[in-house]
Formats: structure tokens, sequence, C-alpha cells
């Protein structure tokens, strides 16, 4: 940066200097700073202004030589001065401002400010707001950071500002903003070899990325983009960027590529770093030391290393190790009083703590909540703990044992949580159901093609004949066959009234109501049957039936039945329109029971002959069956089961009741828990698809409000930058709605110049003419201005043809022409004077509204809670079963 005096020589005259006979020392300081004589020049200086205490040029001499001899107290002190000479100078306020970080002078950052609102010295006012950006970003506010990069305008040549493209980036990292800092990466390009922070940016960008897409996991990023990010890392370590060391001890902490650790060891060594709480930590983690860590940091904040609490913080976070959080908050509290205390943690890991406490007490539901508010740099380690809290309500089934409970209550709190939160009433409803399955026995259909015995079958099982057969060719609806303290039926008739009639008359009244053309939706067939306490069955309709609605039917016994019992016609079992069902059925994982009825047929010969066709087409179609599949005759052992005991001894009932008792009834609450967590996985599939898809508009929509945001900066700083050439151009298109203003003028032009001061009638006259005449034009004009900041020339173009001022804007403009009324003299002469400097006035109202209507907060939209809970909840139902022990 140039020297201040050769600046202000320009500008200041050195009359008053060759009066006072001072010249000679000018010339020697100015000779001295040009031989790199620092502190010859200051005494130069000194001499100057002991004689002339306010000379600009012996203030600027006195700073520069300071400056160049690292004396920043004084720099601040002649800068301060000379900054009342020179206020307009935006030079002297930005050296003020650097000066003043320099020495923790408490007025530089207004020095900054001010160097930055001078638009008619671009290149201070530029590094002003680098500076000031530079400043929020360190102090955590990228939000903030980002309103100074904005109002850096263009540059005039076809050039990209690296340095802006460099913060932009960085701010984009800190609000999480992948896109925007990808955008602004790609500006920087590779960076050279000495630009350090720009290499620091693009590891942490690059690290981001690998987070992203690994989606929040636990896992290290993958080798090449640790290579990338230790490589661009450790080159900002060697230029010394602020934030480099922290950035490889953490890459460092986290891994266990012994090359990885090994090469930045030499680089770390090389320095005489080694010994460093931060490093040592890094090297302690890398190898599984973490008690050796935590002395190491422990150490550091002892000897007052606020480093070494920052690099205990990153590594804590990096590795989840929330004991090193926990020693972080106690020193923070001042509860650990060896040594200097921590910082305080920040909101998200304070959230995040409380959560981990939560979880570890079996208040899982409470620490989701509290993890919902985590959005920030524990977010990662914040969906660990959120997928094993859910992993912990689902215990993973191992091998082929029964699976253990799932925390039902919560599981189905979650899912109604969820289903609520989206609108979604008949996932509501269908967890409320599963809600109510819990309760119930356990559900088995029996299903088949029509025909296959399935009715007989059922009446056999409980040894009365309550299914109906031979009603119709086929079962027309779905018959729920359960317990209750006395035998009756209740018939489901679709569009009419329940009939509820006793199992005597059920076949009757069935065949009335089809006779009439009346629809059954359902029968309910009541019994009190013993084993009815345990399994409810579940007599469907064929899937071969000629009527659709009868195979609908019977394919939604698949969603209430936890196992199904299919029943086979031995004569011809296994046809291919039964291997495509039973494929079907064991792709819902709906656990089946092959049974091959009509066994008294067959000889026993083609009977085994059918059943090894059987288990061969199993095998060939990949379905399991719970045991091998066994014949029987469903007509006899109903006849065995009503007293003819020659009947049942010739039915092959015998296996099939045993196999009924150990497969299904002994095994019930195992085929329930698996029915249920089918049932419940559908649902969190569902939910995690709507969940995603209402988050994905909501963050369009954010990205939307994010770019209208950006739009109006833009607009407000190029208003700001361009006002007078705007102004110009507004007031001469503003020429046809003064000449009507001056119509509605003309009459006043003949009243006494007294009244037209005085009377406050006229004065309100004018005022309401003038905002009417000219609000509405001065607004659009200014708008129309406002939409010509970026873009391409045709999108400029098409924007500002079709720009309106909003309601905010055109107030503020309003109450410029109202401000300008009141403190005129001749306010009827208005019309005719040229009004550029109330124009100007006008667009820096109308800018300051742009800005406030940009300021507006954004908040993050509830649905991205929602949607990492319901994919978290999703992923705890298609985790895989645990391996079974050998």
């Amino acid at each position: 940066m140039a020297r201040l005096v050769e600046a202000l020589n320009r500008f200041f005259g050195r009359v008053e200097i060759l009066a006072l006979g001072l010249e000679n020392e000018r010339s020697a300081a100015e000779a001295a700073l040009a031989k790199g004589m620092p502190l010859d020049a200051r005494e130069h200086a000194r001499t100057i202004l002991s004689v002339l205490p306010d000379s600009a040029v012996g203030l600027a001499l006195w700073a520069d030589a300071a400056e160049e001899a690292w004396l920043d107290e004084e720099v601040v002190t002649a800068l301060a001065d000379l900054s009342k000479r020179v206020p307009w100078r935006a030079d002297v306020w930005l050296r003020l401002g650097r000066a003043g970080q320099r020495v923790g002078w408490d007025g530089a950052r207004d020095a900054l400010e001010r160097a930055a609102s001078a638009p008619e010295e671009r290149d201070a006012a530029r590094l002003a707001l680098l500076d000031l950006c530079d400043l929020d970003l360190d102090a955590g506010d990228p939000a903030r950071a980002q309103r100074w990069l904005d109002r850096i305008p263009a540059p005039l040549s076809t050039v990209p500002d690296r340095d802006a493209a460099l913060r932009r980036a960085a701010c984009a990292l800190a609000r999480g903003d992948l896109d925007g800092a990808r955008a602004a990466a790609e500006i920087l390009g590779e960076p050279a070899a000495i630009e350090g922070r720009a290499a620091l940016v693009l590891a942490q960008l690059a690290l981001a990325e690998a987070s992203a897409a690994a989606g929040h996991s636990a896992g290290a990023p993958p080798p090449a983009v640790v290579g990338r990010a230790l490589d661009l890392g450790l080159r900002a370590l060697v230029l010394d960027v602020p934030g480099a060391a922290e950035l490889c001890a953490a890459l460092v902490a986290a891994s266990r590529d012994v090359l990885v650790v090994d090469r930045v060891r030499r680089v770390v060594r090389a320095a005489g770093a080694l010994d460093e709480p931060t490093w040592a930590a890094a090297f302690a983690f890398a190898e599984g030391r973490r008690d050796d860590a935590r002395r190491a940091l422990a150490r550091g904040l002892s000897a007052g290393d606020r480093a070494a609490a920052a690099a205990l913080l990153r590594m804590a976070v990096e590795t989840r190790d929330l004991g090193a959080l926990d020693a972080l908050a106690a020193r923070a509290a001042g509860e650990d009083t060896r040594g200097a205390t921590a910082p305080p943690l920040s909101p998200d890991l304070v959230r995040l703590r409380d959560a981990a406490a939560m979880a570890s007490e079996g208040q899982g539901s409470k620490a989701l909540d509290a993890l919902d508010a985590v959005t920030g740099e524990g977010a990662a380690w914040a969906e660990d703990i959120r997928r094993s809290i859910l992993r912990g309500w689902l215990p993973p089934v191992e091998g082929g044992a029964a699976p253990r409970p799932a925390a039902w209550g919560d599981v189905l709190r979650e899912l109604a949580r969820t289903a609520k939160l989206l609108d979604r009433l008949d996932l509501l409803a269908g967890t409320e159901s599963l809600a109510v399955e819990r309760e119930r026995p356990l559900r088995a259909a029996v299903v088949g093609e029509f025909n296959a015995g399935k009715s007989t079958f059922l009446n056999a099982l409980l040894g009365e004949d309550v299914a109906p057969t031979g009603v119709l060719p086929t079962t027309a609806t779905l018959h729920w066959v359960a317990w209750a303290p006395d035998p009756f039926a209740r018939i489901v008739v679709r569009g009419g009234q329940d009939r509820v009639v006793p199992h005597a008359a059920l076949k009757d009244t069935l065949r009335a109501l089809a006779a009439a053309g009346d629809k059954v939706a359902r029968v309910f067939i009541y019994a009190p049957i013993e084993r009815l306490k345990r399994v409810e069955i579940l007599d469907t309709p064929g899937f071969n039936a000629p009527d659709p609605d009868h195979i609908a039917e019977a394919r939604r016994a698949f969603d209430e039945a936890h196992v199904a019992l299919w029943l086979l016609d031995a004569p011809q079992a296994m046809k291919e329109s039964e291997r495509r069902v039973l494929s079907e059925i064991s792709a819902l994982g709906v656990p089946v029971q092959i049974l091959a009825n009509k066994a008294d047929r067959l000889k026993p010969d083609a009977l085994e002959t059918v059943l090894a066709h059987v288990r061969d087409s199993l095998a060939a179609s990949a379905i399991a069956s719970l045991a091998p599949p066994i014949a029987f005759s469903a007509r006899l052992s109903l006849r065995g089961r009503l007293g003819d005991e020659a009947a049942l001894a010739a039915s092959g009932w015998a296996e099939v009741e045993a196999l009924f008792a150990e497969q299904i009834v002994d095994a019930s609450e195992a085929l329930r828990e698996r029915a249920l967590r089918r049932k419940a996985g559908r649902i969190a599939v569902e939910l995690a698809q709507a969940a995603s898809a209402r988050a994905a508009e909501d963050r369009e929509a954010v990205r939307r409000a994010r770019a209208e945001a950006d739009r109006l900066r833009a607009s407000a700083a190029y208003l700001r930058r361009e006002r007078r050439a705007i102004a110009a151009a507004i007031d001469k298109a503003l020429e046809p709605a003064r000449r009507e203003l001056a119509a509605d003028l003309r009459p006043i032009a003949a009243l006494p110049e007294e009244r037209k001061r005085t009377d406050a009638g006229v004065r309100a006259y004018v005022q309401e003419r003038l905002v009417a005449r000219l609000s509405w034009p001065l607004s659009a004009e200014i708008a129309r201005a406002a939409a010509l900041a970026g873009g391409d020339a045709g999108g400029r173009a098409a924007r500002g043809a079709d720009a309106e001022p909003s309601p905010r804007a055109a107030a503020h403009v309003r109450a410029v022409l109202m401000g300008m009324v009141a403190v005129h003299d001749a306010p009827d002469e208005l019309a005719a004077r040229p009004i550029e400097g109330v124009v100007e006035a006008a667009i820096d109202a109308f800018a300051m509204a742009l800005s406030a209507e940009a300021e507006a907060p954004v908040p993050p939209p509830a649905s991205a809670a929602i949607e990492q809970r319901a994919l978290a909840l999703r992923a705890a139902f298609e985790a895989p079963a645990a391996p079974a022990d050998s």
C-alpha cells in the first residue's frame, strides 16, 4: 500500500511548513523512509509536529514511519489524529483499523466501517470490506461476513476478484452452503504454492463434501479425499495460515493410516511443535491412546493454552469422544479449577451432550427431540446418536433365532409423531392399528386357489363346522374367525347394515345376500374355541377365482396376516399360477407353511412324487416353507375331528396338528414380532419418502428465498454504488410526472408569497400532490434500475421491464418526498427545479429498504429434522440381521 504522505502531499500544500522553516525536516523524513530508516523519519516527523501539531503531512509522516518501524501503538495515535483532519480519506481509516486490530484497540472495527463507507475510494473501501468480513468470520458470524462481501462492487475488468471469492467460499462453508462454496471455489481454481488460505478453504470444502456424501456417517472420508485435504492443509500449515494446524490435527486424530500420520509427524517435527498439546493429542488419538490425548490437552488447558481447548473440542467432535466433551464442559463451567477455563460449548454441542445423557437414561424420545435442533458442527455426531437410539428400539434379529421384542411403545409413538407432522392420516391410522394389533392374537391366513379345501381345512383345524363351505363356487370374501364367549357371525355388507346371525344361519344368509345382489365386504365368525384365543384364522377367497374382487380380497389378507398356510391341491400341486403368487407372498416377507390337501385321492407312491415335486419347485423359486411340506386330507380330517376315528387315522391330521402347534402356536410371539416389524417398516418407508419429498420442497423454497435475498443485497449495493448516474437518468425520466405536478401546483402561483410559506393547507396540498404525482413513478424507476444489478443482459432487461417496488421500498421513497416538502421554503417551486439530490436520497432510502428485506431471517425448515428422524427410523428397520453364532 502506498505511503500516506505521498497521497496527502497532493492535497495539502506545504505553505505552513515552508513558512515555519520545516521543509528540510519534511524532505529529510521522506528521504529516510525511502532509505528504509523509519526511526530517523519518525524523529523528523515528530519535529514537524512539535512545531505544527495539526499538520496533516506531519501526521502522515509519523504514521508511515511508525508503521515501518512496527510501532503500532504510535501508528494508532498518529492515524487517529490524522483521521480528524481528513475524515473523508478511506485509506486513513483503513490503516487505522488495521493498526488498531494489531494492538487490540477498541475503535478498530469502527475505523474499518468508516473506510468501507467511502464510495469514492474503491480500493481502500474494498480492502476494508474484506477485513470486516474476516473479523466476522473469526467471530463465527458468516451471515454478517457475507453481507460485507455483498457490498464489494463487481470488478471493472473481466478478471474475477479472487480475494472476495475466497471469503465467499469460507462464508458458504461456515453456513453449510456447499453449493455456494463450490461456486466460489471454481473461481479460485487450483491455488498457487503461496496461497495458503485458499489451500485451507479448498481442504475444508473437500472434507465437507465427503461428509455430505456419506450422509453424516461416522466413517472416515475416503482415502483420496483425506490425501487431497492433507496436501492442501499441510501447505496452509507451512505458510502459517490460522486454522491450518487445527484442520491437520483433526485429520491426524481421525486417521488410522500410518503413512498419513507419519507424514504429518515429519512436518510437525521440522517445525519443532511435536510437544505442543494439540499435536501431542492428535498423534495420541491416531494411535488409539485416548487417555494420553486428553491428558495432553488438559496440560495445554492448565497452561492457559486456549488453542488446546479448541483442539480438544474439534477432536471430541471428530472422534465422537463424549468424555472429552464432558471435560470441556466442566472446564467451561468452572467445575474443574485446574488451570485456565475452557470457552463455553456451542449451543449445538450443549444440546448434543444433553441428548446423549437422556439416551443413556432411557429417555430416547426426549433425546431425539433435543437432537433435532443440532444443525451445526455436531450434526454428524447427532446423526450417529439418533441412529443408535432408534437401533436400540429395534434389536437386531440374530440368525434364525426369535427376535427380541422391539420397544413398541417408543417405535409407534415415533411413527405416529412423524405421520402427524406430515399430515399423513392414512399412515397415522395404520400406526394406531398396529398398537391394537399388538394386543391381539396371532393371525394365520389360509390361502390357496379356489376349491383347494381351505374352508374345510379351517373347520378341521377348529374341530367344528364353523366356516361356510359349499356356499358359492369359492369363498367370496375374507372370513375372519376369532374367539368370543358365544358363537355367532357378523356379516359386513357394503353400503348396508351388518347382519348378526348364529352359525347355523350363516350359509342361508350368505345365499340370500348373494341372490339379492348385496356385496359382502367381510365375514367375522366368532366361536368359544380355546385355540382361537392364541391364533385367529383368516379364510380367503381363491387366487384364481374368476372375480377380480375375490383376488384383491385374497391379496389384502397378506396385509392382515402374520403367517400364511398355503393349501395345494395335491393332484395338481405347484402350478405356475401358484408359484407366482407364492413368490409374491415371499417377497412381502410373510412366512408361509405349505400343505398339500386331498392326499386321499393319491396312492402313496404318487403322493411321495407330488411332495418331491413341491419341494423341488419351492427350491427352484427360492420360496421357503416354515417346515417341509406335508400331505393330508382336510375332508377326512374334518370327519375325524367330528368323531370318525377311522377317518382321522387315515387323514394325516396328526402331523398337521403337530406342525401347527410347533410352528404356529408355540412360535406365535416371534411370528407376531416379525409381522409387526414388517408392517411398521412399510409405514416407516412411506414416511421417509414423504418426509424427503417435503424436505426437498422446503429446501428449494429456502434456496429461492436466499437467492432472492442475495439479489436484493446486490441490487442495494448497485443502487448505492451508482446512485449519482442513476439519479441523473431518473430525473430525466420523471419529466412527464413533473409536468403534471406543475399543472397541479399552478393555482398556488397566484397566492401571496407569505401565504405560500405559512399556510398549512397550502403546504399539505403541495405535499399530497407531490407524493401523488412523483412517488410511484420515482419508486418504479428506482426498481427498474435495481433490477439491472447482476445477471446477463437479457435477464436484466426482462427484470427491468417487469420490476415493481416492494411496499416497504415505496414507503421509504414516499417518506423522502414528504420530508422534502416539509423542509422546503417554497414548495410550489419544486416542480420547476432539478431534484437530483432528492432522487439520490430516495435511491439511498430504497436501497436501505432492500437491505432490510434481504436481512429478514429465513428459518431452517422443520422438515429437515423430520426427514432426518424418518430416514434414521427407516434405516433401523432395514438394518441387516446379526449373523448367527458359529
